[in-house]
């Protein structure tokens, strides 16, 4: 197991010596941050999300699981560890995840909505003003968190669901090439192969580095002899 800290501890003493202490001196910026965190309530949070960011999925699930001990159940809390469990090919887990972090969505907005009422009836009407701001500003579940739930839904074959979760996330976030490349895989296993190809020849022109993956990923398989897939393998920006 490796422990964040001392994971970026070693990578800057690799940079000093190297002699790259721009890139040194960041790092240990990140160090400092890393031992203020200790103190913190939402340590254990964070330290999943590092754990995460140097590929220790498994300790950050642990870490998750702790702060989830603390009865910090939250949208946040259970995105990441959505997130985490994918990472480790736990689907059906990972989908059970994003359920909850939607019912955690809508529990705080009903608890906004309900305080509203409350205000107004002890005439605390500017405390009732303040709630109404928060339930107004509110926005919908974002567009990353449908990418992240289109992704477990494919991994599960529930193509069709996977389909309509990226639909939702290009639909806040429509010239995402990462979005409208997995959205062309769904859609190809759905049986829209224009779609497929609407959608790939978009992802590769926005992000030519695309095509590199696209001649990798075995999903694509049943169309790669296809002229118009050739054409978009091919395509030079």
């Amino acid at each position: 197991m490796v422990d964040p800290k001392e994971y970026w501890e070693s990578k800057a003493e690799e940079l000093k010596k190297t002699g790259k202490f721009e890139e040194a001196i960041k790092i240990m910026d990140k160090i400092q941050e890393i031992e203020k965190e200790e103190k913190q309530d939402d340590f254990w949070n964070k330290k999943a999300i590092h754990y995460c960011e140097i590929g220790e999925y498994e300790q950050a699930k642990e870490a998750i699981y702790k702060d989830l001990e603390r009865d910090h159940k939250s949208y946040d809390t259970f995105f990441l560890l959505g997130k985490i469990l994918y990472q480790l090919k736990n689907y059906e887990e990972s989908l059970e995840c994003y359920n909850k972090a939607s019912e955690e969505y809508s529990r705080k907005n009903l608890r906004n909505t309900l305080k509203i009422d409350q205000m107004k009836n002890v005439r605390k009407f500017e405390e009732a003003v303040k709630y109404s701001d928060m339930v107004h500003q509110t926005k919908q579940l974002d567009s990353e968190y449908w990418f992240q739930r289109g992704l477990v839904l494919f991994s599960l074959k529930k193509f069709r669901d996977s389909s309509s979760c990226f639909e939702s996330a290009l639909q806040t976030n429509q010239d995402n090439p990462q979005y409208q490349y997995e959205f062309a895989k769904s859609e190809l296993w759905v049986g829209n192969k224009e779609k497929t190809y609407e959608f790939l020849e978009k992802a590769v022109s926005a992000e030519s580095q695309i095509k590199e993956k696209l001649k990798l990923d075995g999903e694509f398989d049943q169309i790669k002899d296809e002229q118009r897939f050739r054409n978009i393998v091919d395509f030079l920006p």
